[in-house]
């Protein structure tokens, strides 16, 4: 038997398990008329009972079905629904005796038959949609008339909108006719369940399913014909049909299943036979390693292949490779072809080993490059700060030579430690020389660090300095080297009666405006640095220079 031939004969099964409940429950019912109590009494509870567990059993397969929660939910609430209404059928006709409690139980009828249509719109708005999709909340107005229908039911021993009773009644029973009420009742449900249907036809996409869209209609169409034949009060339909309940219960949930059966409602049934008739080349395995499912032209593969496949792909032979993937509760494996992949490495490692050969030897010149670059770059490194701080080095070598011929020791500690701020500003302008010769910006901490050392050496020489710059700021290496020498040209001017020096910043409209204050006898009029603002305030000279944070300056 093909896997088509097993998935078809499970949902005939299913289909005439259906039926034979169904009949059962109407022998039930012909057995009750023509016996008295308590035989007829346990014909009506068991005929109930086999109602309830039809709908029950149709709401949990729904669940295990459909795809779209959304959908699902509405379906499970239609199921839910149906199942109510027996139940509250059951009560009125098997447990309740007092006339008002049935009238009202009678009453409730309608919240399934309203709720039951306005659900079914939810779900083929819903059709279609991803998971995450929730209904505008316009639809919340088809919530509106059906209440407010359900209430004019419920409440109708007041007003008598929907049923009439007859005046000179003195208990309200079966002898009532129908008002407007119960007409906009029938015509609002009507209106809903053939909106959904209409709704779900335009919104499938199966090719060539069109003739099969008659089907969800037939449970439609008869019970409209049903309805008018009980509002007619036909004899012959309450004999043979006379439970209201049931019926649209049952045509309910065949319009419904139809709609599924037919794919106007996607479900996910049908993946098995689909499996087994493909041509993955593929099996899935439970937990012990035993084959449920196989397509058409899976492998034959033995236990010990399945599990190493778990672990690591399996070569059943050169050229076909087994793969494996957990899933739940077990694994699936398949089978791929690697012909060409097989023939592509075997001459791709061929190749690899004549470009290996000359790779290593394209390395080895490479790196004799790198190592002649690296040198020239010194080089050129060392030539251009020899070049750019000859006049400093100039000066050591002069302070050296004077400290050999002096004698006084208080001189010949002011020349040392002179000679340490000059060496600092060597050793300083020197790193950022090689830091701008790889970026061309650079944190403003290499500015800093710039500062601090020449503090240290100044504060040797009983000068007093601090500096406040700001941190996580991008300078350009230039800026800094243009303001460290600017910084260097004034100490050299000044350091014989330098007191004081304060080096501060603040941010201003996106740019930094650095300050350089000194306090000295030395008139720093002509030892201005190139692009800075000079001021004199009290003694105190301060040099401004206005700078683009991460850029040139301005």
């Amino acid at each position: 038997m093909s896997a088509i031939q097993k998935v078809n004969l499970r949902k005939y099964s299913s289909f005439l398990y259906v039926v034979l409940a169904v009949i059962t429950a109407v022998v039930l019912r012909q057995i009750g008329f023509h016996t008295e109590d308590p035989l007829d009494w346990l014909c009506q509870f068991l005929r109930s009972v086999i109602y309830i567990v039809l709908f029950t059993v149709w709401g949990i397969s729904v669940r295990m079905r459909i795809i779209q929660p959304q959908v699902r939910r509405y379906l499970s609430g239609i199921a839910a629904l149906t199942a109510f209404w027996v139940t509250v059928r059951t009560i009125r006709f098997v447990f309740a005796a007092d006339p008002g409690i049935l009238r009202y139980l009678w009453y409730l009828y309608y919240l399934p038959m309203l709720f039951i249509p306005c659900l079914a719109v939810f779900v083929a708005l819903s059709l279609g949609r991803t998971e995450n999709f929730r209904l505008p909340k316009w639809t919340v107005l088809l919530n509106i008339p059906t209440t407010v229908l359900l209430l004019l039911v419920l409440t109708n021993d007041f007003h008598q909108l929907v049923f009439v009773f007859p005046a000179d009644a003195l208990v309200w029973g079966n002898d009532y006719h129908y008002a407007i009420g119960y007409f906009l009742a029938v015509g609002w449900l009507t209106l809903c369940a053939l909106t959904a249907l209409v709704i779900m036809v335009c919104k499938c996409r199966i090719p060539n399913s069109r003739r099969f869209f008659v089907f969800p209609f037939i449970p439609g169409i008869l019970a409209i014909i049903y309805g008018m034949l009980y509002i007619l009060r036909v004899p012959w339909l309450r004999s043979i049909a006379g439970d209201v309940t049931v019926v649209f219960c049952l045509l309910f949930t065949a319009a419904l299943e139809g709609c599924i059966q037919c794919g106007l409602i996607p479900n996910n049934t049908g993946y098995d036979g689909l499996f087994t008739v493909s041509r993955l080349g593929a099996q899935i395995a439970d937990q012990e390693n035993t084959v449920c499912l196989s397509s058409a032209n899976a492998p034959e593969l033995t236990e010990e292949q399945r599990r190493d496949a778990e672990v690591h792909p399996v070569f059943a032979d050169r050229n076909t490779q087994i793969k494996s993937h957990p899933i739940r509760f077990g694994h699936v494996l398949w089978k791929e072809d690697i012909t060409e992949l097989a023939e592509a490495i075997q001459q791709i490692e061929e190749n690899c080993s004549e470009i290996a050969e000359r790779n290593r030897i394209r390395q080895e010149n490479l790196e004799m490059r790198k190592k002649i670059l690296t040198l020239q770059e010194k080089n050129w490194v060392s030539n251009l700060l020899h070049w750019e701080t000859a006049r400093q080095m100039d000066l050591i070598g002069r302070m050296l030579t004077q400290y050999d011929t002096e004698t006084d020791e208080e001189k010949r500690r002011r020349l040392l430690a002179d000679a340490a701020v000059v060496g600092a500003y060597i050793k300083r302008y020197g790193n950022l020389l090689l830091v701008s010769e790889h970026t061309k910006t650079a944190d403003i901490q290499d500015l800093s660090r710039c500062f601090e050392e020449s503090f240290v050496n100044l504060e040797l020489l009983g000068v007093n300095c601090i500096h406040t710059l700001p941190s996580n700021l991008s300078l350009s290496t230039s800026d800094m080297l243009h303001v460290y020498h600017g910084f260097e040209t004034v100490v050299e001017a000044c350091v014989n009666d330098l007191h004081h020096v304060w080096i501060s910043a603040k941010e201003r409209e996106g740019r930094l405006l650095l300050f350089m204050e000194f306090v000295c006898d030395t008139d720093l009029s002509s030892f201005v640095p190139d692009k800075s603002v000079f001021s004199c305030e009290d003694g105190a000279y301060r040099f401004t220079f206005k700078l683009q944070k991460g850029g040139e300056q301005i």
